[in-house]
């Protein structure tokens, strides 16, 4: 893929940065970073959220942030016959969309995983060789973590995001992941080691990388939640049916067939459900809530923006999901800042967002009559619900914004920028 000269506006020059930051991070100005993921929205899940949240706080304090990552079919720069688009979205935020021919929205494939790597290779290394980066941040070790060994790196600290799908052992239920893990986990193994830091999103993440990796060192930085954006609805509410929401991609691991489950046990009309989210599930959860005789109390909303998203959270009572694997779990982050009563998995990073009984309650994952009792708990009780809703904002306000995760990549990057001074 042909690579022309960069835009005028990525000439090498550093812009001004707040005193703070310059003093925060030992430096005279503020950082040039290079984001590299497969994924940014409108394109994948949480990751891509996350790498896009990321992104915008640390240029609107005046660092420096070119992304590269795929493009959605459909965008292209005309002036480009190579199919990259390059974007500048905000001041000091540039993306360079590169072409991945993935299955759609939310699915890459490995030949759209692929595709993006063989777009992005010249892409990123026309950047590294024409820019001073500070450091290169990678967003999954599979399949962005690829780019490593193509890519010019010299001293330049690199960071790499763990976030579920790319440790082996994290969804077992997915035969072609298990098997691309097993044949790739000596390259995964390498990718780790060639990074400066691995940053799992939870600490259950990073332990289950060191059964890959027995002597991997790892920093833990989870996710925020757009605090403005997911905010709670106008007050209480005790008219039935109670309006519960699940947020996720309709894949085997996220436990929704448990959840359809679950509710064929729930007096009828009233507990209404809705499911929010597309994917590879979506007819085969239809079909299951037909079989179940749920068609009137089970609502498929599919694929949503983020703004439609938030407006369910303000419409609902309280969230369910019960995944059988997750990381850190967005979906969750955004019903805590809704104010939402939560029942939700005991596993991964879950029970650090969700504390039993205080903010939700935790099942095991399969469980429908568990799921079905906590429906009950929480639904049938108001009051307890107006209480979870007023403790689970506050706690989102203090624990989950953007901006505190934005300070613990910049200190980490500034731990590793000294290291290789030092060196």
């Amino acid at each position: 893929m042909a690579f022309r000269a960069l835009p005028a506006s990525h000439e090498d020059t550093r812009l001004s940065g707040p005193a703070s930051e310059s003093t925060t991070l030992g430096r005279a100005g503020p950082l040039r970073i290079l984001l590299l993921n497969y994924e940014y929205p409108p394109l994948g899940g949480g990751a891509g959220i996350a790498s896009a949240a990321l992104a915008q706080r640390l240029a609107a304090r005046g660092h420096v942030v070119d992304v590269v990552t795929s493009r959605p079919t459909g965008v292209r720069d005309p002036e480009r016959s190579s199919g990259l688009s390059c974007v500048t979205v905000a001041p000091n935020l540039t993306l360079f969309r590169v072409r991945s021919r993935r299955r759609g929205i939310h699915q890459a494939g490995f030949f759209g995983a692929g595709s993006y790597l063989y777009s992005a290779i010249p892409v990123a290394r026309t950047l590294l060789r024409a820019h001073r980066y500070d450091v290169v941040h990678i967003y999954f070790s599979l399949p962005t973590g690829a780019l490593i060994p193509a890519l010019p790196l010299r001293d330049i600290p690199v960071v790499v995001s763990l976030r579920g799908s790319d440790v082996p052992g994290y969804d077992e239920r997915n035969p072609k992941l298990v098997l691309a893990h097993r044949a790739l986990r000596p390259f995964t193994r390498w990718i780790w080691r060639r990074a400066s830091r691995v940053v799992p999103v939870c600490d259950s993440l990073g332990q289950l990388a060191r059964e890959t990796s027995p002597s991997l060192e790892y920093s833990v930085i989870g996710n925020g939640v757009d605090l403005e954006l997911f905010r709670p609805g106008d007050g209480a509410r005790n008219a039935l049916p109670v309006r519960c929401l699940a947020v996720g991609r309709l894949i085997e691991r996220k436990g929704l067939a448990d959840v359809l489950r679950a509710w064929s046990l729930l007096p009828r009309g009233k507990y209404a459900l809705e499911i929010a989210g597309g994917g590879p599930q979506d007819a085969a959860l239809r079909a299951l809530a037909a079989e179940l005789g749920l068609t009137s109390d089970v609502r498929f909303s599919g694929a949503l923006s983020r703004d439609e998203i938030a407006a369910r959270y303000r419409g609902a009572d309280l969230f369910l999901l019960t995944p059988h694997e997750e990381a850190f779990g967005n979906a969750f982050a955004e019903a805590l800042a809704a104010g939402l009563p939560v029942i939700g998995s005991d596993i991964g990073a879950i029970p650090d967002l969700v504390q039993q009984g205080e903010n939700g309650i935790l099942v095991k994952p399969g469980d429908a009559n568990a799921i079905a009792r906590a429906v009950r708990a929480l639904g049938d009780d108001p009051a307890r619900r107006a209480e979870i809703a007023t403790r689970n904002r506050a706690r989102a306000e203090s624990t989950l914004s953007w901006d505190a995760a934005a300070d613990r990549y910049l200190a980490l990057y500034a731990e590793l920028i000294a290291g290789a001074a030092h060196r």
